[in-house]
């Protein structure tokens, strides 16, 4: 079971770190990575070709999986018996990995594309770069992560400067920090923030 938590690790890190849909991950190659592991080459949508950088942290859990990884075959992500993992074997195993972690709300691996490009724009991404790593033609899908990260600014100001609060306690509420929840899993508001580094770190035994 350890290798297939050190596994796990690896393609978790890789969807919070990049954005990649669930099939690309899943299609994803030893020869599809660089040499350095800098950088992965996914097929999306269409048949088309793109480039995604490795984050520092997504990489050492790479090479960690690497370390464990058969020899045999071509495909990236293998199970314990040495077979490629299937685009429903990546799935199921995120599935399992919520209800181990307790996350109860809907939605699978594709959280975590919408995690990374809200992140990505509060960060200060520009939306034209967040299209061209996500694998997106037109401006139009990501907009609407543009949107969500407005509503999300839109709440925390109104949580600093409500009128009501500020007749009852005036200027002190000026400075006050507040954290809304973050979209990994869930509505904004409704659902404590999960670090995304929370809830695989001690995942093992799915394949």
């Amino acid at each position: 079971y350890r290798y297939l938590g050190i596994r796990n690790k690896a393609i978790v890190s890789l969807f919070v770190a990049s954005g990649v849909r669930v099939d690309e991950m899943a299609k994803m190659r030893l020869t599809s990575l660089d040499p350095r592991l800098n950088e992965v080459r996914v097929m999306g949508k269409g048949a088309k070709a793109r480039v995604v950088p490795i984050s520092r942290e997504a990489r050492k859990a790479l090479k960690h999986y690497l370390t464990l990884r058969s020899p045999g075959g071509d495909g990236l992500w293998l199970t314990d018996d040495g077979e490629p993992m299937s685009l429903q074997g990546v799935k199921v195993m995120i599935q399992r990995l919520k209800q181990r972690a307790g996350v109860n709300s809907g939605g699978g691996a594709h959280r975590f594309r919408h995690y990374f490009a809200t992140r990505y724009l509060e960060a200060g991404g520009d939306l034209n770069s967040l299209r061209l790593l996500l694998g997106h033609s037109t401006l139009d899908m990501v907009l609407k992560y543009s949107r969500y990260v407005d509503v999300r600014k839109a709440l925390a100001q109104h949580d600093q400067f409500d009128p009501l609060d500020r007749l009852y306690h005036g200027d002190n509420q000026r400075g006050r920090v507040v954290c809304p929840p973050g979209p990994a899993f869930g509505s904004p508001r409704r659902q404590r923030q999960q670090p995304a580094s929370l809830w695989f770190l001690g995942s093992s035994g799915y394949h």
